[in-house]
């Protein structure tokens, strides 16, 4: 699970927009686009918790 500390300023003020954008456009296509954006966001964050946790146990 991903805390907010794990995301940098920029990535949560990124998030925030993205997630307002998505709620209210209807266009299919767009919000797919949007949405893999912020999965993009979200999996770099955790690629980046996971490298932290290996560093400690090394």
């Amino acid at each position: 699970m991903l805390h907010s500390s794990h995301f940098s300023s920029e990535e949560k003020l990124r998030i925030r927009e993205l997630k307002k954008k998505i709620r209210s456009i209807t266009d299919t296509d767009k919000k797919v686009e949007l949405e893999k954006q912020l999965n993009d966001i979200m999996e770099k964050a955790f690629i980046k918790k996971q490298l932290r946790r290996r560093n400690e146990l090394n």
